[in-house]
């Protein structure tokens, strides 16, 4: 099997060109200045093509951690919670006008559960912390296994847009701070 650099190249084009569409619509029935599309895109980050998802992560990371180093831990969930609340409602009006639910376009659940994880995450090594945690959190967003494609599948509207990057931010974190302990208490040891 020969792979095709000239193929990938078209097929690449052609996402990127049906994506470039898709944000094109979801725009034109929503005005970006308004505060949900502020809210919903993350200023605009959710905006970004392709991975809007991924670029929502990037754009939560930019503010939780500089705010982290600024304040705490529980600010940084205080302030989750409180945009846990305030993206529901953002969401429900975006998906009213647009008549569809979860558009890619919409990250703020991407934000939320990425300040928990940057809240949680071992606070040794942070930096590497933080890039571990932002890789399994997509991982688990992109996949959804077992209970996160559960949550996405069974719950609808906004809370199933948030819940489910929660079950895999939590999903995430499990898998971080196992991986920490192994390496703090078994392999550091031996070391």
């Amino acid at each position: 099997m020969k792979f095709d650099l000239i193929k990938l190249k078209e097929d690449i084009k052609k996402i990127y060109q049906a994506k470039k569409i898709e944000r094109s619509k979801f725009l034109a029935l929503n005005d970006f200045q308004s505060f949900d599309m502020q809210i919903a895109t993350w200023f605009g980050f959710g905006l970004i093509i392709p991975a809007s998802g991924t670029w929502g992560t990037i754009g939560g990371m930019i503010f939780g951690i500089p705010l982290l180093y600024l304040t705490n831990s529980i600010v940084i969930l205080i302030i989750a919670a409180a945009l846990y609340f305030i993206g529901l409602q953002s969401i429900e009006r975006i998906e009213k006008k647009l008549g569809e639910s979860d558009s890619p376009f919409i990250v703020i659940d991407e934000v939320v559960a990425i300040f928990i994880g940057i809240a949680l995450i071992p606070s040794h090594y942070f930096l590497i912390s933080a890039l571990v945690l932002f890789a399994l959190f997509r991982y688990f967003d992109a996949k959804k296994p077992w209970l996160i494609g559960w949550v996405d599948q069974n719950i609808k509207g906004a809370r199933g847009v948030m819940i489910d990057d929660l079950v895999a931010i939590a999903f995430a974190l499990a898998t971080w701070w196992f991986l920490s302990f192994v390496a703090l208490f078994i392999f550091l040891p031996m070391v």
